[in-house]
């Protein structure tokens, strides 16, 4: 059986520091995304555009400890972490953790696995909603108080429901003047800042999520 992987969050967290390397500024120590999986190392890989397929299975693996501080604070400890096995990529190969991709050093993925790290285009040829997981949002309009969006502006959002084609995908929808409703103080605050929900009425435009109307699921 294949189970897909859970929602993003909010923020981001598909690349987690871990081991030690150096050579940043002032000399201090910077850590890299890497867990260890029966006494190998594993790199992390990505950003995930698209949820790829797991067994369902969880293993063990293990974040090594890390100074990243320079020696200025105490040693973050090794952690103990369940990692996910990948659908199509043996574990000896890869393995998927709390939203990225970790390869085996000395391994490659295979090439049927690109399509994880590139977001689909939008083919379709009528219009159709899409409800999806706010990551961000970006615009050339600086906000004038909490909340301000103006448009033009576009949505980083994970598709949670919409066409087979587009869900478990990352995707941006774009907004302008022509989007009605658009998303106002009120929703930002309500539920995009809390990593909240956005429901869209979309259009294709040359390969690009038009929004025709954008809003967010009333509250249960």
């Amino acid at each position: 059986m294949r189970t897909p992987l859970p929602a993003l969050a909010l923020v981001l967290a598909g690349v987690v520091l871990s081991s030690c390397s150096s050579g940043t500024e002032g000399g201090a120590a910077s850590c890299a995304a890497v867990i260890q999986y029966r006494g190998h190392t594993y790199w992390g890989s990505g950003p995930l555009k698209r949820d790829p397929a797991t067994t369902g299975r969880l293993v063990a693996g293990v974040i090594p400890a890390c100074d990243d501080s320079g020696g200025q604070q105490p040693e973050e400890p090794e952690e103990q972490v369940e990692v996910a096995e990948l659908a199509e990529v043996p574990l000896d190969t890869a393995f998927t953790w709390n939203g990225g991709i970790f390869v085996r050093k000395g391994r490659e993925l295979p090439a049927a696995t690109r399509s994880w790290f590139h977001s689909p285009l939008c083919r379709r040829d009528a219009e159709f909603a899409l409800t999806a997981d706010w990551l961000g949002v970006t615009g050339p309009k600086q906000p004038r108080f909490d909340g301000d969006l103006r448009p033009p502006y576009r949505l980083e959002v994970h598709v949670t429901q919409g066409p087979e084609e587009y869900v478990g995908a990352t995707i941006l929808v774009h907004a302008d003047a022509a989007t009605e409703p658009g998303l106002g103080p009120r929703d930002v605050k309500s539920s995009l800042w809390e990593g909240g929900q956005v429901t869209a009425r979309v259009e294709c435009v040359d390969g690009r999520f038009h929004a025709l109307a954008l809003g967010v699921p009333a509250a249960t």
